[in-house]
């Protein structure tokens, strides 16, 4: 049988001498993690309690082994405040139990721990009865007893083994499960009861990319509908965002300590950390720690660069490219950039979307800027220069294509069959173009569709037998003009229904006896007559007479002031309705310095944003339109024009 004392005194130990970070209670021992001590110190506690011939009953083996050798991951599963159940009770392990446990079988290294299991057997003592003579009833009388030792089975205990082999050097890496199975079942066999955990290596710092667009894809781009757009490449020029991630620093991870079974420390290889990021940093990024890790973030938005000789990694506003837009090197583009240079030729169906773009060679494409400015060093023909928010300049040729700036300003040294809208257009030579803007200057006008309402040309000609037609937008003010009219009519019957009113009060007045009594009433309210006793009563029954007259009085004095002030909200009205109609007539003038061919001058009811938002083929029929709704202003083969816009009513 297995003997399982309960807690005892043992030689030169106190059950009650226990450190504070155990703590006995009456139903177990608890380890308090708040107190508990630097590492090593439970270990030496555990040597001088085992040594002193004590073990304890009901031990949690895995707590127990954690506590020893992984404070950290019990203090993360339980939290630093906890306290645990590590056993039962320290009690006395008894040299007769002891003497029961074979020596164990340790390798040179300490890797592994070999134990023999076999049934055992303990000494115990019996005491038997000795019995005298038989008497005549032939039964022996039991006369005294007599002690012997006897060899009797008994089992192991698992407690007492931790206890045991703890002393013969056995301190880590027990397979607990595997020797309470054993022990349990009282087999015979040789095993390993106990086997090296190997250090676990740490990591090396190291760098990874934080972002998926660090790198060329001239692979076709993927739409949300799963298809391909064979027009544009996956990532030709990698574009980055403000404040995007670029490259992550992980940190060197320190691996964990391994030990023998002795319960020796194998230090793990302390990793490198060598990275620093501050140094790869270029223009445009920065190095900031977010969620715990470092990072190179991009300072700006624009064109990702990477310098393979500096090693340096930069974000430039400027985006530069050498080879020319097609769809064998680019595709279509659509650049996040702050400014994008192109040297080669932009291939006719390419388009390229962008901000602040210049373009040295021909473009036969569709350039499109959000936002800045479009500049052609080299020809335009057949496609389009399209500014949202900024300018477009043509230092070269411009033909049959499409120039837009309707926020902006459009320059073009020379154009010829363009459709050309801008807030201000400045052109030295058009040819046959059809010209929208609310500012334009040309040099020389051939054949041209313009329409505008600040309009000076140096030169107006025909061109192949098409004249020049400029149509100069002036404002629909025909509702306004009604609205002015209409408050002239109801000023003029405020003011009658005031006269009318006057003559009401006059009448009441030239009664003799009542104009007596508001003379009288004027004087008492001025204090020019104090009324005694006798006065005041007459003045009572005077009073009363004219109450009505009076009270008649009041109204028409009320009626007539309200037709008064009414009058003068009206004309103020108005005078704010003749002040925008100023305002809108203002600066709509046109100056031809030279009529050299046929140019026909016409004023037009528009507005010149709705006039440009139309379709181009709407545009383009509306600028060679000439019919009766439109007013003729000049039209000849030579001389010259100065007309400036005046209302009917200022002419």
């Amino acid at each position: 049988m297995t003997d399982q004392p309960s807690s005892v005194n043992l030689p030169g130990y106190n059950p009650g001498d226990l450190p504070v970070y155990l703590i006995r209670q009456p139903d177990g021992v608890f380890a308090d993690l708040a107190n508990f001590p630097l590492p090593g110190e439970f270990g030496r506690f555990i040597d001088r309690l085992f040594g002193e011939g004590a073990r304890f009953r009901g031990l949690d083996y895995r707590l127990f082994s954690g506590l020893l050798y992984d404070y950290d991951g019990i203090v993360a599963a339980h939290g630093m405040s906890a306290r645990l159940r590590l056993a039962d009770d320290i009690v006395a392990f008894s040299p007769v139990r002891r003497a029961l446990y074979r020596a164990v079988k340790v390798d040179a290294d300490n890797r592994r721990a070999e134990y023999f299991f076999e049934p055992v057997v303990m000494e115990t003592v019996i005491e038997e009865p000795v019995y005298g003579e038989a008497g005549a009833d032939g039964v022996a009388p039991v006369t005294g007893t007599v002690r012997k030792a006897v060899m009797q089975p008994t089992k192991l205990d698992l407690d007492e083994f931790v206890a045991d082999i703890w002393t013969k050097g056995v301190r880590f890496g027990i397979n607990i499960e595997a020797v309470a199975s054993v022990i349990f079942r009282g087999e015979t066999v040789r095993m390993n009861i106990a086997t090296q955990l190997d250090a676990s290596q740490g990591r090396d710092a190291e760098i990874e990319e934080a972002c998926s667009v660090l790198h060329r894809d001239n692979s076709p781009k993927l739409l949300l509908n799963g298809q391909a757009d064979l027009r544009r490449f996956q990532n030709r020029f990698p574009q980055i965002e403000n404040g995007a991630r670029l490259l992550k620093k992980n940190s060197m991870v320190f691996g964990k300590p391994g030990y023998k079974v002795n319960g020796e420390v194998i230090t793990p290889e302390i990793p490198r950390d060598d990275i620093d990021l501050y140094a790869l940093a270029g223009p445009g990024t920065h190095v900031d720690i977010q969620e715990g890790c470092e990072y190179i973030l991009a300072s700006q938005g624009g064109f990702l660069s990477l310098d393979v000789q500096s090693n340096l990694i930069s974000v430039t506003e400027m985006i530069e490219n050498k080879g020319g837009i097609s769809l064998k090197t680019t595709g279509d583009l659509s650049l996040a950039g702050n400014e994008f240079i192109e040297h080669g030729e932009v291939q006719e169906g390419r388009v390229v979307e962008g901000r602040n773009m210049t373009f040295r060679s021909d473009v036969y494409g569709d350039v499109i800027s959000r936002g800045g400015f479009i500049l052609l060093e080299g020809n335009l023909s057949g496609g389009s220069a399209k500014s949202y928010g900024g300018d477009v300049t043509s230092n070269g040729r411009v033909f049959n294509s499409v120039i837009e700036a309707c926020t902006g300003k459009v320059s073009l040294k020379y154009a010829e069959s363009c459709l050309i809208l801008g807030e201000f257009v400045d052109v030295e030579r058009a040819v046959n173009c059809e010209i929208v803007a609310e500012n334009i200057q040309l040099g020389s006008a051939e054949g041209c569709g313009i329409a505008g309402k600040n309009i000076r040309i140096q030169s107006s000609d025909s061109c192949r037998g098409k004249e020049t037609l400029i149509s100069m937008m002036v404002p629909d003010l025909s509702a306004l003009e009604a609205k002015v009219a209409q408050l002239s009519l109801a000023m003029a019957e405020c003011n009658k229904n005031a006269e009318t009113k006057e003559q009401e009060l006059a009448l009441i007045k030239a009664d003799a006896e009542f104009a007596k009594y508001l003379a009288l009433a004027a004087s008492i309210r001025q204090g020019k007559i104090q009324l005694n006793a006798a006065q005041q009563e007459g003045w009572k029954k005077m009073t009363e007479k004219f109450a009505k007259n009076m009270s008649a009085g009041s109204r028409l004095s009320a009626e007539k002031q309200e037709q008064l002030t009414r009058a003068q909200d009206l004309l103020q009205e108005q005078a704010e309705m003749l002040a925008v109609r100023e305002k809108t007539c203002m600066g709509i003038r046109c100056e031809i310095s030279e009529v050299a061919g046929d140019t026909v001058v016409q004023s037009m009811v528009a507005q010149l944003p709705a006039f440009q938002k139309s379709p181009v083929g709407e545009i383009r029929r509306r600028l060679r339109e000439q019919n009766l709704k439109h007013k003729r202003i000049f039209s000849d083969d030579q001389g010259s024009l100065v007309w400036q816009y005046q209302t009917a009513t200022e002419s």
